[in-house]
């Protein structure tokens, strides 16, 4: 019912979307310039109020290497029902290392790590997991659930091969750091020569955010009752019963709600005083930030049981395929964890549990960043990441490429 009332009051609001934009063009082409721009930003702030974001392109179509612009193409490299493996192929022979970024699947679209993937495009061959919408997945593909997503990832990285490496932002990491170990018990030939874990909640219960703590822990039933919806008619995927994308939406906002308002008021603010390359800044982020996807059910209550309720992965208790994940089997891959100071999801501790359950792995290769100074989203993306972070997660790379040593400045 909740999921019918979101769809059909987007479909209402129409018009009403449609008539602000007009009459945010009509006002600057013809009204009195500070008319003009009242006009102009009362229409765009309420046409940006009542649209529906669509999925945001990743728009990569060339970088520079050695001062030249290289074209680049988007390739889907492995397609799956729920999820394409991209690989931005540039345009000729590059003799530089291959790195999967595995998106979150937390309601945002992986398009949120395009200038991630900007930032590693000159000097790798870069992938990145492209998680569909369940809610455009038909019901006949089958269902999606913790154990799938362990399986995709280890299909991905055997396409690619042993001398891959890997990069994983947020959500998806316990489960990345599962299929790794997956792959390290059955001795793989595949497995990844470096691992980044970012912001991801790999032992969830170490400083708990206030606002996770003092929730009340509902029963899965009570959960599923409140919060999972099908999916309307108006889709592919109608009847899915998915955790839809507004929900997460509006509890990502809840947690920072102040910043999002001054945001915007600086947004309505930039539009009257004509600070056009602030407000373009605000139009790009938003419009990643806004366009939000849906989880399957089972994807959705598995992560919520599995990694928040049970927390079971440092706890030597998660299963793939009723087998006990170890861990302690990984000593061949490179492993380094990325946090932030201010992180509000995900504090500084949970991702740097990794090095505790993965204690095989010589020291010397094992590293950890806490970036100061920055939330959750700036552990990867925006300009600390890509000023700091990012060179260090390459010299990492580089040094696992090498079988020498994490860099000094990356030494646990």
């Amino acid at each position: 019912m909740m999921y019918n009332a979101y769809h059909y009051s987007k479909e209402a609001l129409r018009p009403l979307n449609f008539s602000s934009e007009l009459i945010g063009k009509l006002s600057d082409k013809y009204s009195l310039p500070l008319v003009g721009r009242y006009l102009r930003a009362n229409a765009e702030m309420i046409e940006r109020f009542t649209k529906k974001y669509p999925k945001v392109p990743f728009g990569l179509d060339h970088t520079i290497i050695d001062d030249k612009k290289i074209s680049v193409t988007e390739e889907v490299a492995v397609s799956k029902p729920f999820c394409d493996l991209i690989h931005f192929k540039r345009d000729g022979d590059f003799n530089h290392p291959s790195v999967i970024f595995v998106a979150p699947m937390a309601g945002h679209y992986a398009s949120l790590l395009r200038g991630t993937l900007n930032e590693f495009l000159p000097d790798h061959e870069v992938y990145v997991t492209d998680w569909k919408n369940p809610r455009d997945i038909p019901l006949s593909e089958g269902d999606f659930g913790f154990d799938d997503f362990v399986s995709y990832i280890i299909d991905f990285i055997k396409h690619l091969g042993p001398d891959t490496h890997m990069v994983s932002a947020c959500q998806p990491c316990p489960g990345v750091l599962a299929a790794v170990a997956v792959l390290a018990m059955q001795k793989d030939k595949n497995q990844l020569k470096s691992l980044t874990l970012m912001a991801g909640p790999v032992d969830s219960q170490i400083n708990c955010p206030k606002i996770i703590k003092n929730m009340p822990k509902l029963s899965i039933p009570l959960l599923k009752k409140l919060v999972i919806n099908r999916v309307p008619r108006a889709y592919a995927g109608r009847g899915r019963r998915v955790y839809a994308g507004f929900r997460q939406l509006s509890f990502f906002m809840s947690m920072n709600i102040k910043l999002h308002i001054k945001k915007h008021v600086g947004f309505y603010l930039n539009m009257l005083k004509n600070r056009h390359n602030e407000a373009e800044a605000h139009r790009v982020f938003y419009d990643n930030y806004m366009s939000v996807m849906d989880g399957t059910e089972t994807m959705y209550i598995d992560t919520i049981q599995r990694v928040f309720y049970e927390n079971q992965l440092p706890k030597g208790e998660m299963e793939y395929k009723g087998k006990l994940v170890d861990t302690q089997a990984i000593e061949k891959t490179a492993l380094l964890t990325v946090e932030g100071e201010n992180d509000e999801f995900c504090p500084p501790g949970q991702t740097k549990a990794a090095h505790t359950i993965c204690s095989k792995i010589p020291k010397k290769m094992q590293g950890h960043h806490l970036q100061k100074g920055v939330g959750h989203y700036g552990v990867f993306a925006g300009s600390k990441f890509n000023k700091i972070t990012a060179p260090l997660i390459k010299k990492f790379i580089q040094a696992a490429i090498a079988s020498k040593p994490v860099p000094a400045e990356l030494k646990l």
